[in-house]
């Protein structure tokens, strides 16, 4: 008898933690102002936006963030030192918003780089060519935002 009266209470405390668990409110995940819902990103070039998507690949090594949308034809390749500071140390775009270029830290165009929450924000300008014209150099301004 005495071993049912302790089954039952362990029953009835599991069962009033089970439902506490659920009726409690969930975390707040809120990002702040400018920050991309997760595994989303955006770019734009010379002020025209070039879309949202949620192809999104990021690795890391160490303080180095690895940042790639798109593919072979058409895409955004981003890498980002966490160290000390945040820096963009390379950025290079390939065939999107009629812009193809890159900017290498301290060698080729400007970067720079800050995090919004979880977010990555790389903006700068870049040196390159239009797809309408690959053999004339210009250069674009960029935004690129990704939330790995």
């Amino acid at each position: 008898m005495r071993n049912r009266f302790v089954v039952a209470v362990v029953v009835a405390v599991c069962g009033v933690a089970v439902v506490a668990g659920c009726s409690s409110k969930p975390g707040n995940t809120a990002q702040p102002p400018g920050a991309l819902p997760p595994t989303t990103a955006q770019v734009t070039i010379n002020g025209k936006s070039a879309g949202t998507t949620n192809e999104i690949h990021c690795t890391q090594d160490g303080w180095l963030h690895t940042i790639e949308t798109g593919d072979d034809q058409s895409g955004v390749r981003v890498v980002v030192s966490t160290g000390d500071t945040i820096t963009a140390q390379s950025v290079v775009i390939n065939n999107v918003g009629d812009f193809n270029g890159s900017v290498w830290q301290n060698n080729i165009g400007k970067a720079q780089a800050s995090i919004i929450g979880t977010t990555f924000r790389i903006t700068g300008t870049a040196e390159g060519a239009t797809t309408a014209d690959p053999n004339k150099r210009t250069t674009a301004s960029f935004d690129i935002k990704a939330n790995c």
